[in-house]
């Protein structure tokens, strides 16, 4: 018994730094999966299920601009953060390259923004809501998540997001009272994101003492070119993972929107702590590359997510009660959409744990070519075949896209990466 016990402990102590970024990150993810179902059902009350769909189809064009702004840069900076991450003036090249890139992408962001919104009569009607949801983008502009995330240290970006969000959940209840305040959800969320980035910041520059440096062009577009593909499979992601909401509010309207958001909150809780393990073992098989241990911490993944699914599935009509009154059409799309967490959990780990650190981004930025190829295609069938008015189409549709990823990801990570360990054999 003495033996087993000092066995554990002496595997904890070798994996002490994982531990602890492990807790630190289940502690926010935890966080984060208790704040929509705090505030859903009273915003839901409040503003009504067509005001609430609106404000979430501003934020979904939003993170489009979020997804320009961050450019790859929070696995591709986060490798480079940490390979050296014991020398000083290397971090501080980094670090500077990549706030200068954030800047110029978020500058024209900004200015793309405006010209689509004075270029669409239905946009140009809620400016102010489309400009107040750009808030959020402070986050990927100012907050170095790759920076923490490299030198693993992840309870500053546990601390920093927590303040963040409590300011956000504290002001929704102050200030939110009336469907006419629909416009300070945006706002408010904007403002907990700046003050997290400047937080981020001090740290960063005053704490760790990291310089800013103006760099050379050459080193800008080295930058740029390591990126560039991670933004390019990024971007081709958000094409099947957020234009469901465009084509939804496009084919059904915004109490659609707000119906399927409230399914991708549910399926939230349980991709969560998916993307929790993938992003505390990511430095960890960026320097070793052990397929083994990838292997055994996804199958763990995997059956928690399962069991988690399954009992979560006796309850799903009164949890759709409880957080959206109302919208009891929820219940089917939600039963549907909890299928995908047990397919990304091995697909997120194959393509970010085992593609990404073997270097393999062209294969990986086509294999979401691919997928959002494949996705295109059903959506353009759907049209065609008059089934875009159903809701449920675009669950099913999500569902099939997802595991076509996870078979090509199968596929070629056995030649690429496996090091001799078979992908379904330990």
């Amino acid at each position: 018994m003495n033996k087993h016990i000092s066995n554990i402990k002496e595997k904890a102590g070798r994996h002490k730094t994982l531990i602890q970024n492990f807790s630190y990150l289940s502690a926010l993810q935890i966080f984060n999966m208790l704040l929509p179902l705090i505030t859903y059902p009273y915003l839901i009350r409040i503003l009504g299920a067509e005001v609430y769909g609106l404000v979430i189809y501003s934020q979904a064009i939003a993170t489009y601009f979020c997804i320009l702004i961050d450019f790859g840069f929070r696995l591709s900076a986060t490798k480079e953060i940490s390979i050296y991450r014991h020398d000083r003036n290397k971090l501080s090249e980094i670090v500077s390259s990549v706030y200068t890139i954030k800047l110029i992408l978020w500058l024209l962001s900004i200015g793309i923004l405006f010209g689509i919104v004075n270029l669409i009569p239905s946009f140009r009607d809620e400016k102010l809501l489309f400009l107040f949801s750009f808030a959020i983008c402070f986050n990927e502009l100012l907050f170095p998540q790759w920076y923490f995330q490299g030198v693993e240290r992840m309870k500053y970006i546990t601390i920093i997001n927590l303040i963040a969000r409590l300011i956000f959940l504290a002001l929704i209840f102050i200030v939110v009272k009336d469907r006419a305040d629909y416009l300070y959800v945006p706002l408010l969320n904007g403002v907990g994101a700046f003050i997290g980035g400047v937080i981020g910041v001090f740290i960063l520059f005053l704490k760790d003492q990291i310089r800013f440096r103006f760099q050379p062009l050459s080193n800008l577009f080295w930058y740029i070119k390591q990126s560039l593909p991670l933004f390019g499979s990024n971007a081709i992601i958000s094409i099947k993972d957020r234009f469901n909401i465009i084509f939804i509010g496009a084919f059904l309207g915004m109490k659609e929107v707000a119906i399927y958001d409230l399914a991708v909150k549910i399926m939230s809780l349980f991709m969560q702590p998916i993307d929790i393990i993938n992003t505390a073992i990511y430095p960890k098989m960026a320097r070793e590359k052990d397929m083994k241990f990838l292997i055994r911490a996804t199958k763990f993944s995997f059956v928690f997510i399962l069991v988690l699914v399954f009992v979560i599935q006796l309850f799903i009509p009164s949890i759709i009660e409880f957080l959206g009154k109302g919208l009891e059409n929820a219940v089917t799309p939600t039963r549907l959409l909890l299928i995908s967490p047990l397919i990304m959990v091995w697909s997120l780990a194959i393509g970010r744990n085992c593609l990404i650190v073997f270097g393999e981004l062209r294969v990986f930025t086509l294999g979401m070519l691919y997928t959002s190829l494949v996705y295109l295609v059903l959506i353009g069938g759907a049209v065609v075949f008059g089934f875009s008015n159903y809701l449920l189409t675009f669950i099913i549709i999500t569902i099939l896209v997802y595991l076509f990823e996870l078979i090509y990801r199968v596929l070629v990570a056995k030649n690429i990466c496996n090091n001799d360990v078979n992908l379904t054999n330990d």
